[in-house]
């Protein structure tokens, strides 16, 4: 495999964050010397970073026609969530289990800036989201498994960014968040891994309605 340098890498993070951001949509072209311009740097670095989002399925590539946003749709939506349902009671599991008071104070931390945040402001609410359940998941032993899923939830953030959270949704993700913080206060295993699987699971139903909405 050929190595990717710390310039394509820092590239692929810039790009995929401006995805993320909503600054590239769903079927945006991606003209490589663009990007460069964008961002400071030569077309080679751009390249390896496009080729590194075409193999997460977040960028298409094709003959004659360059790169794409990937589009979001209902399959990809199920893909991602099927991933999500089986890892997510994985970390909370062991979490449950292991996790000192600093971590929980930890979740509480980034909870209170989630509880501060509009729902209108999507871009700031899934990246402290994301924090939140890596938090989690970072306590779990097995790194590689940890990476599997930071990919699709970066993935899923990046490609769901134009789909907003219903009001009932942030309500219930306010809501869960809480569950699961005095779940691990109280060493409530089973409560925590019944709250993230309806969290994980209401995450996934929301979104499929909003997108066969929006499709309507």
């Amino acid at each position: 495999m050929a190595k990717i340098s710390s310039g394509s890498v820092s590239i692929y993070e810039r790009l995929l964050a401006d995805i993320g951001a909503g600054v590239f949509p769903g079927g945006t072209r991606l003209k490589v010397q663009d990007l460069a311009t964008r961002y400071g740097t030569s077309i080679i670095p751009v390249r390896e970073a496009l080729r590194l989002l075409q193999g997460e399925g977040i960028v298409d590539i094709a003959q004659n026609k360059g790169a794409t946003v990937s589009s979001f749709d209902a399959d990809s939506l199920r893909d991602i969530f099927e991933v999500l349902q089986l890892m997510e009671p994985y970390f909370v599991e062991t979490f449950a289990r292991s996790c000192t008071l600093d971590d929980i104070e930890a979740l509480q931390a980034i909870q209170d800036q989630i509880e501060d945040t509009p729902v209108e402001n999507k871009q700031k609410f899934t990246s402290l989201d994301l924090t939140f359940h890596e938090v989690i998941a970072r306590k779990h032993y097995n790194a590689r498994a940890f990476n599997i899923w930071q990919l699709q939830r970066r993935i899923l953030n990046a490609l769901a960014m134009s789909v907003p959270i219903s009001r009932a949704r942030h309500a219930d993700i306010l809501r869960e968040h809480r569950e699961l913080i005095t779940a691990f206060r109280e060493n409530d295993k089973d409560g925590a891994l019944a709250c993230i699987e309806r969290h994980v699971r209401g995450a996934g139903d929301q979104m499929y309605l909003q997108l066969k909405t929006n499709r309507t």
